[in-house]
């Protein structure tokens, strides 16, 4: 009779030294985020002060304390420290889109899923203020968001067409719906920072309205202050 083989390692449970070297762990991963949001912080009162332009890598990295070679570990530009935030904007829509029930109509969804998810990132106003008005008056800026966005709109369109069980190569519907959702939060962006409503979520709904006004015709009737 034969000996029994012995149990591999990667069957015990225990991970093996090579599973262990395959990826960041959970405390690296959370150890990078707070080195990429202590450079971010340490930007935005230079990109605020100096503009963006005439601010360099040099001095955003010495106010985070952190050298030259270590910025360019956790971010690849200095342009990268502003528009890195459009991506992690993306998988927050993208993943509260993919929340609601597959039973609500599009547009209701794409409302419900957008509320919390830009209540949550106006929360921090100066932030959010200070990344509006460096896109105002950056053209580089604006044409590296415009790419990060385009981006987040084709993965978008996939999964409204999974949501909806449409087949994007015969009906627009599902890019339609997807370009419609990032000019909403653009929108969005904008009154907020030119009008500073006291209500986000109002604000939201008030969007969707006068949007719903103007594809049936009718003129909007202005929102309760």
């Amino acid at each position: 009779m034969s000996p029994p083989m012995p149990t591999p390692r990667a069957a015990t449970g225990r991970p093996s030294r090579r599973a262990r070297a395959d990826g960041p762990t959970p405390l690296q991963l959370r150890k990078r985020h707070l080195v990429r949001q202590e450079i971010a912080r340490a930007a935005w009162p230079l990109f605020a002060a100096r503009g963006y332009e005439r601010t360099t890598v040099s001095e955003v990295a010495r106010a985070a304390g952190v050298s030259r070679r270590t910025f360019f570990r956790y971010f690849s530009s200095k342009e990268d420290v502003v528009v890195g935030t459009s991506d992690a904007l993306a998988e927050d829509v993208l993943a509260a889109v993919a929340a609601r029930p597959r039973h609500e109509p599009p547009l209701l969804a794409i409302r419900r899923a957008l509320r919390p998810v830009l209540e949550s990132r106006l929360a921090d106003p100066e932030e959010a203020r200070a990344i509006i008005r460096l896109l105002r008056e950056s053209r580089t800026l604006r044409r590296a968001m415009l790419e990060r966005h385009a981006r987040m709109e084709e993965r978008l369109a996939i999964l409204l067409a999974d949501r909806t069980e449409t087949d994007p190569r015969k009906d627009p519907t599902p890019a339609l719906l997807a370009f419609l959702t990032r000019a909403l939060l653009d929108t969005a962006f904008n009154v907020w920072f030119d009008q500073h409503p006291k209500d986000v979520g109002a604000m939201v709904d008030d969007i969707f309205r006068r949007l719903r006004s103007a594809v049936a015709g009718r003129t909007p009737v202005p929102a309760r202050s």
